[in-house]
């Protein structure tokens, strides 16, 4: 039986990032009018608006809302999109042929890129993909709990509750320093290098689309001759200045 496919677009906080979404979804079916397409936002933003994604589920405020949501995606594989995006390209439609064998993809964070990341580098480590796009197969059960971990991971980490331990039990800010707590980035980080349930290959994590993957992730404010081929994905990353309703 062929696996379903779909997009899965995310929306909670702010109407801001509804809105937004819409418009992401909208501009999926510009170039790929058969698209199957799910939006997760809250139920107070719905409006007419709506009616342009096939599914919709209700999902809660949480910061992290996109993860719990890509947990919930009803398709089989999934490329998961920010709501600040829009596509630029009708590639849109082969994204489920960038399969390469491993079970999640997402894009990466190379160094020539370091301009537009607030962190990078740690004593532990190094932050490697970015979380903006996603594509994933749930058919493969490890990848959803790895969805389920790292959401509830993330939501430990954001409460306070969670952080690596040195082997007196005490939290290591020398190596995980508390400012990557802001990250979900980091949550993943954890998960695919050090949780024995995914680490050394047992979650196969790739880079989508190889070199050229910036096309499925192109920050608004990447300089063009760091990035291979058309943009297909054009992220905005732009936040509302108040976290309010317009």
């Amino acid at each position: 039986m062929a696996k379903s496919k779909g997009y899965l677009v995310v929306a909670s906080g702010t109407r801001f990032y509804y809105v937004s979404a819409l418009n992401c979804i909208s501009s999926i079916k510009d170039f790929y009018p058969e698209a199957n397409c799910t939006l997760v936002t809250e139920e107070r933003f719905i409006d007419d608006g709506a009616h342009i994604a096939d599914n919709i589920i209700y999902c809660n405020d949480h910061r992290r809302a996109k993860i719990w949501g890509m947990t919930q995606t009803p398709y089989d594989q999934t490329f998961y999109i920010d709501a600040d995006c829009e596509i630029m390209h009708e590639d849109i439609a082969t994204v489920f042929d960038k399969f390469d064998g491993n079970d999640v993809l997402y894009t990466y964070l190379p160094e020539e890129r370091s301009y537009c990341y607030a962190e990078l580098h740690f004593p532990g480590g190094k932050f490697e993909y970015c979380g903006g796009t996603c594509l994933y197969d749930t058919t493969n059960p490890l990848v959803k709990d790895y969805m389920k971990d790292w959401y509830e991971l993330t939501v430990e980490q954001y409460a306070g509750r969670w952080w690596p331990t040195k082997e007196n039990g005490e939290p290591d800010y020398y190596n995980y320093p508390e400012t990557l707590s802001r990250w979900d980035q980091f949550s993943l980080w954890w998960l695919i290098n050090k949780d024995e349930k995914y680490c050394n290959g047992k979650l196969k994590v790739g880079r989508l689309d190889g070199t050229e993957d910036a096309r499925w992730n192109r920050f608004s404010k990447y300089v063009e001759n760091h990035c291979e081929g058309e943009p297909v994905v054009w992220h905005f990353s732009a936040a509302p200045i108040k976290k309010t309703d317009f």
